[in-house]
């Protein structure tokens, strides 16, 4: 009975092991008749590239830009040029004043002139700041404007050498005269 009994738990490990043994084979089986649905790709439409009249409103308010941001740097030279004459007549006035002769009236009124020159110097340096600050702040929204409409754009190249081609010939006639009769 013992050998009974080993045969019929034998037996039912062995169905259960054949069992575990079909079913996974089976679920790829059925699994294997399902057609996969692919990950959904997410196509990337390129943006359409700028057009040759919008290249060239962008290509125009760069030369804009270059132009204006020339100026602005004239502008900065000009006044570091002027603040640096200040701070030297500053360095100069403080040297007569150790210098200066309590008892010299004329010392004293020449001092007194170059201090009127000094802050009328340091007046017109101070009117001038503003004018740059603007010109900075105005390029900056242009240059900004132009980073929004005309940076990382895509553009045919063929557009841009059209452009920049004709550009050349209006230069060109803009700058010859024709004879007189």
């Amino acid at each position: 009975m013992k050998k009974a009994l080993h045969s019929a738990r034998l037996f039912g490990c062995l169905a259960a092991a054949a069992m575990l043994a079909v079913t996974p084979s089976m679920v790829i089986a059925q699994t294997a008749d399902v057609p996969k649905k692919s990950p959904a790709k997410q196509v990337k439409s390129k943006p359409k590239p700028m057009s040759r009249d919008q290249l060239r409103a962008c290509m125009d308010q760069q030369d804009r830009l270059l132009v204006m941001r020339q100026s602005v740097l004239n502008e900065q030279s000009l006044l570091d040029q002027q603040r640096a004459d200040v701070a030297r007549l500053d360095a100069e006035l403080e040297r007569k004043r150790v210098a200066l002769d309590p008892a010299d009236a004329a010392a004293k009124q020449a001092v007194a002139d170059e201090e009127m020159r000094r802050n009328q110097a340091g007046d017109a340096y101070n009117a001038r700041l503003p004018g740059l600050k603007d010109q900075g702040a105005m390029l900056d929204r242009e240059r900004q404007s132009w980073v929004e409409r005309c940076a990382d754009k895509d553009f045919d190249e063929r557009d841009e050498f059209a452009i920049k081609r004709e550009k050349e010939r209006a230069s060109k006639a803009g700058g010859e005269k024709t004879p007189a009769k």
